[in-house]
């Protein structure tokens, strides 16, 4: 079966419960399918900047519309069920439908909670679950690694379901994840734009420029890097030295760093102990796991395994 589709359909149930406290499991595949439309209408957009635009009804601008709508009736459907009061409190959908603007004591429109909503549901599981697609492909290959983190998870839990106290003490695990989004970050390009023109090594960025910043490139760069196509998750060791600032941007930096960096994290280390300490996933022999870069970094085709009992 398809490993990387798999962990779309867990990531997804997840944020669904946890941020948004709504079982999305039964629209995990209409959901799946309408985010990889817009992320590829996205990065077409980017890439064909003159390109129709969106309002002329081209075959893809159809699709594109056809993607929103379907994301629309879902997220706002959730909206709905959440203004009767019902469901957690602590939740983040509830939070941002409490939340009051100081000035003026509104809360949020039902299109704005969309918006918020609607970047909780795409970066809060497409790029987790790429991660951990990424990380069995990476561990296919290198059974030594994966040996070594199925006997942390032994030694740590023994058999029981992992919790939150046990992400502190999975530290291996740690190191894979962190390794795998090295070589693969699910977020493989950043966008900036320049506030006020700057010369950086002789080059002018004029104001209002906007600059694409290659995490891909960079975590890959030799001058940053030993060894860097390898992958080796003793680079993440806490007794290694660090890299160098700026030369790993998973989560991006500074001001506009990712909101959820310490949700992804825990997310895909309980998300990888439960599975492998329970089972082997094999890589289906013949295989070409070629990285497919839209608006996050996919392996084309998906991955393919068989799965064993440990």
């Amino acid at each position: 079966f398809d490993v990387a589709q798999e962990f779309m359909r867990v990531t997804l149930r997840l944020v669904g419960e946890t941020l948004l406290s709504s079982d999305v499991t039964s629209e995990a595949s209409e959901v799946g399918e309408a985010i990889t439309v817009a992320l590829e209408h996205l990065i077409h957009r980017t890439l064909h900047p003159f390109g129709f635009p969106e309002w002329v009804p081209t075959p893809r601008n159809r699709s594109f519309q056809k993607a929103l709508s379907q994301l629309d009736r879902v997220v706002l459907g959730m909206i709905a069920s959440r203004r009767d009061g019902s469901g957690p409190k602590n939740a983040l959908l509830a939070m941002l439908m409490e939340a009051r603007d100081p000035e003026t004591g509104e809360g949020m429109s039902d299109e704005q909670l969309r918006d918020e909503v609607m970047t909780i549901f795409l970066a809060g599981h497409e790029t987790t679950a790429n991660a951990l697609a990424w990380t069995m492909v990476l561990l296919g290959k290198s059974p030594q690694v994966e040996q070594r983190l199925v006997k942390e998870l032994t030694d740590v839990l023994g058999g029981r379901v992992p919790t939150m106290s046990d992400v502190p003490k999975l530290t291996y695990t740690a190191m894979v994840l962190k390794e795998s989004m090295r070589l693969y970050p699910p977020v493989w390009s950043l966008a900036r734009r320049v506030v006020e023109t700057e010369v950086i090594d002789g080059v002018t960025l004029p104001k209002d420029a906007i600059v694409f910043i290659c995490s891909y490139a960079l975590h890959r760069h030799p001058d940053f890097w030993k060894d860097p196509e390898a992958f080796d998750p003793e680079r993440f060791a806490a007794d290694a030295p660090q890299p160098v600032k700026g030369a790993y941007l998973p989560f991006s930096m500074g001001q506009r760093k990712c909101i959820g960096d310490t949700f992804a994290m825990v997310e895909a280390t309980l998300v990888l102990a439960t599975v492998l300490q329970r089972m082997h996933l094999s890589l289906v022999p013949g295989q070409q796991f070629t990285p497919e870069p839209v608006i996050t970094l996919r392996p084309l085709g998906g991955v393919q395994v068989v799965a064993s009992k440990r």
